[in-house]
């Protein structure tokens, strides 16, 4: 079960951070989205490395 769980939010953190940095450099919205993004995808990373254990 928490393999599923921990799925969903690598999921989550992988699109979601990267749409925003994506909106930040494509669509020209503030540097604090990429920022955001940038952190939200670093937690994708915490995320899978958690799910290997």
């Amino acid at each position: 079960m928490m393999a599923v769980v921990l799925f969903i939010l690598a999921g989550l953190a992988e699109i979601g951070g990267g749409y925003l940095i994506w909106l930040s450099l494509r669509e020209s919205k503030p540097v604090w989205y990429g920022l955001v993004g940038g952190v939200i995808f670093y937690r994708f990373i915490i995320i899978v490395g958690m799910a290997g254990r």
